[in-house]
């Protein structure tokens, strides 16, 4: 299982930290409801691992992704990429920006 983060997010850190965020809030899920539900899926990662997750604390590993896809029912990729249904940048703000809605970032233009 991951550790405590040893350095700053990446990307697609930041954005695995929030799609699972928000794929919890939109099902009204807590934090043991989503350590149960990984549990099942034979990926234990306690509530305070989940809330590290949620601040960035906590990196996302392989195994930790895969679990989190089954448990969301949804793809790695989803997990991974910025979200879409962003209602300012639509996961894509210009080039050397953030998002201030979503907090996604785009690379400087090169």
């Amino acid at each position: 299982m991951s550790e405590a983060a040893s350095g700053p997010l990446s990307s697609a850190g930041n954005n695995v930290r929030r799609n699972v965020r928000r794929l919890r809030e939109q099902r009204h899920w807590g934090y043991r409801d989503v350590e149960e539900r990984l549990a099942r899926v034979g990926r234990a990662i306690p509530a305070l691992g989940l809330s590290a997750i949620d601040t960035g604390q906590r990196h996302v590993d392989v195994d930790d992704l895969v679990a989190l896809a089954a448990v969301f029912d949804t793809g790695i990729e989803e997990l991974l990429l910025p979200p879409a249904n962003c209602r300012t940048c639509h996961g894509a703000p210009p080039p050397g920006f953030r998002c201030m809605e979503c907090d996604t970032s785009a690379l400087p233009a090169s």
